[in-house]
């Protein structure tokens, strides 16, 4: 028998296939096309779409490193040799008309959480809680962190002992994502005098980082968020410069002139912020803010011939360094939950019923419109009954005949019953506009209210139905739907002590500007100005009568409730007692200032309103302070107005 090979094909030969059967053999390096098999064709499919998968994944994956996350990850990796240090820019002092300083800059320490280092920020947080003596939990880090415009850095504390500095400096083993950094924060010197005109300023946030375009940002910028703070940031901010520094391995600046890189040093100076002077005279603003004791309320006074304010007193008020010091959610909360309002900006803020302050008002518009004159007579037996309801005077017994100006001085409600009905709400209305009533006076303050003028179209749009001849009647006795706030009202008073020119009121030093100028005949003029001078002289508001200066103005009585109508006031519990009003302008010729005063439950405005005037006045034109007993032969030598003497002159009589 023959002897059997190992059983393997020789290359070249044939072999056999499934179930035994034999294939035909291939030349050698002949390959075997299977691209007629039907499995083929998926497999390659799926190969193709792996692999673009693969491709895909890889390509996101590397764009978000390069592209979405690369700034982390570069400064990630700079932050291993260098470091941009800010230099911060001063923010603009800000001063008062004679150069006092009402705002200004101090030197603070500030703990800083730097999440572009490495480390682990649980453990970070940690160690800073033991070596620090703190105990801030991960939800109030993360909060700062939020609250940061800066994505890598977080403000945890501020105005912190600078003996953290070495601390933080020691272990910085532990601590290598903190820092202590020095700032410029605010001080306000006067504390809360004046603070809802000056202001306060706060931490930039994300969101004003993009209103106000800042494109370099830095945990430190503080921009302002209320009064003039706010109004002149632009001004006051500045430019931050910055300075790129190198560093070794535990955060120090390399100082050895021979290892630092290319690149190195300054980049860019800061650019500090304005100094800005403001009208407000702080003197002024003291007398009148200590006038009103524990009263709430508003006081502003103002030259008619510029629109410069003198004093803008809101009562209670806040001390802006509580925001500087960064406010305590005790403190935050006091102040926020307080039932009388400190927040409250009340010159603009406030909308009250205007009172019998309105009554001049409308005296006037029935001259101008021809439906009144200075001899018409109407007269006040206590009452007048109209359209089946009886409208009441204050005085119960009535005046008699009353004309325009006798009414103006006694404040008669029936005279003004009478011509309001005369008049008719659309006249009122119609020249209640070109006084700057029911629209915002342009003060250089953020959040501004409008009040209310109202009349058929605005009671319509609004769905309250079509005005009643009945409404007028209370619109002219400064009631109703009428609301104003002071300083409205007292934009009114300064119009008429110009003869109608109204400027814009303004707490920056500038050049003033004219809103509008209504044409006011004379002789409407005149009863005006001979009422309101009798108001104070024999009137109402005999308190503010000053020998040597003639004083234009009116009293005023506005309702909180109706139970209050025809009640001694006194009588009433504090919370519903009316409004006290006092509004006008001196001296009578040549009007120099403009004023209004708001005491809110207070009354009767001849009472607290005319002697808070008084008192500014008396320091305004005869430099006399509170305390002295006749006032001062020579004006004082900070004086707030710059003609003083003339002022006082023209006012004489």
């Amino acid at each position: 028998m023959g002897v059997h090979g190992s059983g393997k094909p020789s290359d070249g030969a044939p072999g056999r296939g499934p179930r035994g059967r034999r294939t035909p053999a291939l030349p050698p390096g002949v390959a075997v096309d299977r691209t007629d098999d039907p499995t083929f064709e998926p497999k390659v499919l799926f190969l193709q779409f792996v692999a673009a998968a693969v491709f895909v994944l890889f390509a996101s994956r590397l764009f978000l490193l390069q592209v979405m996350e690369g700034s982390f990850y570069r400064t990630l990796s700079e932050n291993n040799y260098t470091r941009t240090i800010v230099l911060r820019s001063p923010r603009g002092v800000i001063a008062d008309r004679n150069g006092k300083v009402l705002c200004r800059n101090r030197i603070s320490f500030s703990l800083v959480l730097d999440t572009a280092k490495e480390g682990s920020l649980e453990r970070t947080v940690a160690s800073m809680n033991r070596i620090l003596g703190l105990s801030m939990t991960m939800e109030e880090v993360q909060a700062a962190r939020k609250r940061s415009a800066v994505p890598s850095l977080a403000v945890l504390a501020r105005d912190v002992p600078p003996a953290w500095v070495q601390k933080v400096e020691v272990h910085q083993d532990e601590l290598k994502m903190l820092r202590i950094e020095m700032e410029l924060r605010r001080e306000y010197p006067y504390g809360s005098l004046g603070s809802h005109a000056i202001g306060y300023v706060g931490l930039l946030s994300e969101k004003e980082a993009e209103t106000l375009r800042i494109r370099e940002l830095d945990p430190f910028i503080e921009v302002g968020k209320a009064g003039v703070e706010k109004a002149a940031n632009a001004l006051l901010m500045g430019e931050n410069g910055k300075r790129t520094a190198q560093v070794n391995a535990m955060g120090r600046e390399v100082e050895d002139p021979r290892l630092r890189l290319p690149g190195v040093g300054v980049q860019r100076e800061p650019v500090p912020g304005r100094n800005i002077r403001l009208n407000l005279d702080v003197e002024l603003q003291q007398i009148l803010t200590s006038a009103f004791g524990e009263e709430t309320g508003a006081a502003v006074f103002m030259n008619p011939n510029t629109g410069e304010i003198l004093a803008w007193v809101s009562v209670p008020d806040y001390d802006p360094n509580l925001f500087s010091h960064t406010i305590s959610p005790k403190d935050w909360q006091a102040l926020s939950e307080d039932p009388r309002h400190p927040l409250l900006n009340r010159p603009i803020q406030g909308a009250y019923p205007a009172g019998s302050t309105f009554k001049p008002f409308v005296a006037l518009v029935g001259m101008e419109e021809g439906l009144l004159t200075p001899g018409t007579t109407f007269y006040c037996p206590g009452a007048w009954e109209f359209g089946g309801h009886v409208f009441h005077c204050w005085a119960r017994g009535g005046h008699g005949g009353v004309d325009p100006l006798t009414a103006i001085q006694n404040s008669c409600n029936v005279f003004f019953y009478r011509a309001g009905d005369r008049v008719g709400i659309e006249r009122i209305a119609r020249w209640g506009a070109l006084f700057g009533l029911g629209q915002k006076t342009g003060v250089d303050l953020p959040s501004e209210m409008a009040g209310t003028l109202p009349s058929d179209e605005w009671k319509r749009a609004r769905g309250l139905g079509p005005w009643y001849p009945g409404e007028t009647l209370s619109v002219s006795i400064g009631q109703g739907y009428l609301t104003v706030t002071p300083l409205q009202l007292l934009s009114f008073y300064s119009t008429l002590a110009t003869g109608g020119k109204r400027y814009q009121p303004r707490l920056l030093q500038g050049e003033p500007r004219l809103l509008s100028s209504v044409d006011v005949s004379a002789s409407s003029l005149e009863v005006l100005k001979e009422g309101l001078q009798r108001v104070v002289t024999s009137g109402t508001g005999r308190a503010c009568n000053i020998p040597g200066l003639a004083v234009c103005a009116k009293t005023g009585t506005a309702q909180v409730v109706a139970a209050s109508a025809g009640v001694d006031t006194k009588l009433l519990d504090k919370s519903i007692r009316d409004h006290a009003w006092f509004a006008g302008f001196a001296p009578r010729e040549n009007p120099q200032v403009a004023f209004v005063i708001l005491v809110e439950h207070g009354g009767h405005g001849g009472d607290m309103g005319a002697k808070i005037a008084r008192l500014g006045l008396e320091y305004l034109f005869f430099g006399k302070k509170p305390g002295e007993e006749a006032p001062a032969a020579e004006p004082s030598t900070a004086p707030p107005l710059e003609a003083r003497a003339s002022v006082r002159a023209e006012g004489a009589g």
